[in-house]
């Protein structure tokens, strides 16, 4: 049971599931959820099948009486050579201190840095060249000289906006360039902090205000509950330079499809002054074996090869030789070469790679996955690499769902997506700053040193579980 309505593999074929199938003898039959309340009927009914890939249920599939702990059964059937990353182990491991799945998409501080091709994630922006080059090809090489050229925009095409944004990307790259969090935690100084009230967030909410009050984004697009609006505006000509979450290709290939004469360009290189980002995931979804299994050992032998070198490579990118070659190993700055395209998601369902990679996945691999050396994408995320502040172990600082802590983090976080739209709409700077400290008054009215405390005590009692088990 897959607990992702987005998942676009309704069943295990193509030539990678297929192939997985031959070195595993397993065959999967795949139930995708049709809603984010159909797996916790599930669990409530005891109506559950053999495994379970879950983000949202993690920690309720942690639980003795649901799923079987991976350390009972790779001692029960005598499994050789699964190795788990003892940092992972920690981030993972249930309440009652056992390790029921692994999340994927983790990858350890030391393995990023040490494997060249390992990229990670960048707010994409991107922009249009062709207009660019008509205003003299003016250079980007800092926040304000991009300011300078959404102005330029402004007076030469007033009918276009400079600068549009997906709603579930707002200002995303701006604090990247800012050297601040756009979610999640961060450590300053030695202390956990949520990620509003990083010291430099005012900076980048003080920056944000003055690109509306210059008319250089609008309020119309604080209002957006279609995250495609933006795009649409793009692909119809209508703005300058989008923040999305998708990278320029996805958008370029739509405006093509319009029939329109031309494309835009992501940029490659952040241009603030301390840019940072910020990886604190300790991972997303993971896969469980339940209590209801009909083979269990059968199960944790398909998890320990799809953890493998060997499964994650096959599950990522596809059957070597066929799929993709190397040149070199990975911590050489190796990368695989595909003969497929590798980011186009029509090919990736059609063979069934990636996405099955994704039951297991250690990071590195899907990392690297990326990896397309002359693309603009890779580019950036190339660039990125040298400001990222990886640690991993901030990820298991999140509180637990339906405790005290997780309540006050929900109401933090309702009351930053109501507040804020009063610091970016602001009439004037001093306005803007006043709605600033009315929303960091509200975030402490609500509990966020309280917050804050519950997460400073979480992290010394990780790191301090990390030292006895590494």
């Amino acid at each position: 049971f897959v607990d992702q309505t987005f998942w676009p593999l309704k069943d295990w074929t193509g030539k990678i599931p297929e192939e997985i199938t031959k070195r595993t003898g397993i065959k999967l039959k795949v139930q995708v959820a049709t809603d984010a309340q159909q797996l916790p009927l599930m669990i409530s009914s005891g109506d559950l099948p053999d495994m379970v890939f879950t983000s949202s249920q993690f920690q309720t599939m942690s639980k003795s009486e649901i799923s079987y702990s991976w350390d009972e059964l790779i001692e029960k059937y005598d499994i050789k050579d699964f190795k788990i990353d003892p940092m992972a182990r920690v981030l993972n491991e249930g309440e009652d201190g056992k390790l029921y799945s692994v999340r994927n998409g983790f990858t350890s501080p030391e393995d990023f840095k040490n494997t060249p091709a390992a990229l990670g994630n960048v707010p994409s922006f991107a922009l249009r060249p062709d207009i660019l080059k008509e205003l003299g090809n003016p250079k980007i090489e800092s926040l304000d000289d991009l300011v300078d050229v959404f102005k330029q925009v402004k007076v030469k095409y007033p009918d276009m906006t400079p600068l549009v944004m997906n709603p579930n990307a707002i200002g995303q790259y701006f604090r990247v360039n800012f050297g601040v969090p756009y979610q999640g935690w961060s450590e300053v100084d030695g202390d956990v902090n949520y990620y509003i009230n990083h010291p430099k967030q005012y900076d980048y909410y003080m920056f944000m205000n003055k690109l509306f009050r210059e008319g250089l984004i609008t309020a119309e697009n604080f209002t957006w509950n279609e995250p495609n609006k933006a795009k649409e505006l793009m692909v119809n000509g209508k703005a300058f330079s989008i923040n999305n979450l998708n990278s320029a290709p996805t958008i370029n290939n739509e405006i093509k499809a319009a029939g329109k004469n031309f494309e835009i360009a992501q940029q490659t290189k952040l241009i603030g002054d301390n840019p940072g980002l910020f990886a604190d995931s300790a991972g997303w979804s993971g896969t469980f074996i339940t209590k209801n299994s009909k083979n269990p050992e059968a199960a944790i032998k398909f998890l320990q090869f799809m953890h493998s070198e060997e499964g994650q490579k096959l599950g990522l990118w596809g059957i070597e030789g066929e799929h993709w070659n190397m040149d070199k190993p990975l911590e050489d700055g190796g990368y695989p070469v595909f003969t497929f395209d590798s980011q186009d998601a029509v090919e990736q369902q059609k063979l069934g790679v990636v996405w099955w990679g994704l039951l297991a996945d250690d990071g590195i691999y899907e990392q690297v996955q990326r990896y397309v050396p002359e693309s603009p994408t890779s580019q950036a995320m190339i660039d990125a690499k040298q400001y990222v502040q990886s640690n991993p172990m901030l990820g298991a600082v999140n509180p637990a769902a339906g405790s005290d802590a997780q309540v006050i983090k929900a109401n933090i976080d309702n009351m930053i997506t109501n507040e804020q739209a009063k610091i970016y709409l602001a009439k004037s700077e001093a306005e803007a700053k006043k709605a600033y400290e009315n929303m960091m008054k509200l975030a402490e009215d609500i509990g966020l040193s309280k917050l804050e405390d519950y997460a400073n005590k979480r992290y010394e009692e990780v790191v301090k579980r990390y030292n006895e088990v590494k």
